[in-house]
């Protein structure tokens, strides 16, 4: 299947998939709320092979192949994103995450030693997990291509090697996206950030998403895939757009100013704050706030009264 996704008008809100159980009644109506959401305008689908073992991402390819089937809408109507990078378990199987490292990844060579850890998360930059998980994850969404996928939270792995290593492993990893497009496993790839945004003044986190996009170019002979970049951004967190810490051609500028100057689409993630924004504003004017600092906002929600108001708050 042949199509420009920087030429479509994705959705400004998308649907998030990471709250919930591991439950058979938070999958179905997590396959409810995609069906209604697709069907009221929501393009976009937004997931990671490690929500909720893997059943969100197996949520989102129930849903989507049953409306393709019903022919209520057609594959190039949606834009699917999901991520890796993160240790997954697989919760039908019964393997959480360690035994899943121990009985999938380790005979395919992959070991604890390859991975960060930050507060029970653990992060790689290494390709061979990534194509394990990429290939799991097709599988898990009945696609053959995925439209956008990200690098999760690299800034665990960032924050535990000097910037000569990270940068290294990043240009590799980069080279391994790059292939995949060109195998037609993943259209478009990018960085799902959160620590850097969250936490501007630790330094520990700090990515530099100039010298990112420099290394994705170079390795791609200047026709990169890599195109964007996610963040939590809400009143709570807004320092994507308020604290200039990214350069761009020797001029500092936030996140997302760099962002967008280098052609990058930024997406927001967490715009109700987790929900405890509602203490301070209403629905619709923490909706405004997201939309105004970014290109698009994915909002997590398996109710479907919840995403009508949502869309009616739109």
């Amino acid at each position: 299947m042949n199509y420009n996704l920087e030429k479509r008008n994705l959705s400004k809100i998308g649907l998030g998939t990471y709250p919930g159980s591991f439950s058979d009644e938070d999958s179905k109506q997590y396959i409810d709320a995609i069906t209604f959401a697709v069907q009221n305008g929501i393009t976009t689908i937004d997931t990671a092979i490690n929500y909720r073992g893997m059943r969100s991402e197996r949520d989102v390819g129930n849903a989507i192949s049953a409306l393709i089937s019903s022919g209520r809408v057609q594959r190039e109507d949606i834009v699917i994103a999901s991520k890796a990078g993160l240790l997954f378990g697989d919760v039908i199987s019964g393997q959480n995450p360690m035994k899943y490292l121990q009985e999938v990844c380790e005979p395919k060579g992959i070991h604890l030693s390859d991975f960060c850890q930050y507060e029970g998360l653990y992060q790689t930059l290494n390709p061979d997990f990534f194509e394990i998980a990429l290939q799991i994850s097709l599988q898990n969404l009945g696609v053959g291509t995925i439209d956008v996928h990200y690098i999760h939270i690299p800034e665990i792995t960032c924050a535990e090697l000097t910037q000569q290593e990270f940068y290294a492993k990043i240009a590799k990893l980069f080279a391994w996206y790059e292939d995949k497009v060109t195998e037609g496993k993943i259209r478009f790839y990018g960085l799902a950030l959160e620590l850097c945004a969250m936490e501007p003044e630790e330094d520990k986190w700090y990515i530099n998403v100039e010298k990112a996009n420099h290394l994705a170019r170079e390795i791609s002979d200047g026709n990169s895939h890599f195109k964007y970049i996610q963040i939590p951004y809400n009143m709570q967190y807004p320092y994507a757009a308020t604290v200039q810490n990214q350069p761009y051609e020797g001029e500092n500028c936030s996140l997302v100013e760099a962002a967008h100057r280098m052609g990058l689409k930024v997406i927001g993630s967490k715009p109700l704050c987790g929900g405890e924004g509602f203490a301070k504003a209403t629905l619709k004017e923490m909706i405004s706030f997201a939309l105004n600092g970014v290109d698009a906002i994915n909002i997590g929600s398996k109710n479907c009264e919840h995403i009508r108001e949502i869309l009616s708050n739109f």
